[in-house]
C-alpha cells in the first residue's frame, strides 16, 4: 500500500509540472489531486509568487524554480537521512544477534 504525499512532496509536483506551462485541467490530474485540494494549492501557490495563471496556463516563476530545487534537496537529504537510519537499525541487529 503506498502511503500519502506530504504538503511538501505535493508541492513539489506541482512546481515541477508547471514548468513548461501546463493547462488547469491537465495539471489537476497529473498532480492526481481533487478539485478542492487544487484550488487550495494553486491559490496558496500562487499569492507566494511561485506560480503564475497566464494565458490559461499556470507557469513556473523564477522564484518557483528556485523553491522547487531547494525542496528536491530537502527530499533528497530526508530520503539519505531515512536510509541511515535503516542502515543503523540493521547493524544494530546485527551487534545484538552476535551478543547472543
Amino acid at each position: 500500500m503506498s502511503r500519502k504525499r506530504n504538503r511538501m512532496e505535493i508541492i513539489a509536483n506541482i512546481l515541477e509540472e508547471c514548468k513548461g506551462g501546463i493547462k488547469k485541467t491537465r495539471l489537476m490530474y497529473k498532480t492526481n489531486l481533487s478539485y478542492r485540494l487544487f484550488c487550495k494549492y494553486t491559490r496558496l501557490l500562487g499569492k507566494k509568487g511561485l506560480i503564475t495563471f497566464v494565458d490559461n496556463e499556470y507557469r513556473l516563476t523564477a522564484k518557483g524554480y528556485d523553491y522547487l530545487n531547494r525542496v528536491k534537496e530537502y527530499i533528497n537529504l530526508l530520503k539519505k537521512l531515512k536510509e541511515m537510519r535503516e542502515s543503523l537499525e540493521d547493524l544494530k541487529d546485527e551487534k545484538q544477534l552476535i551478543k547472543r
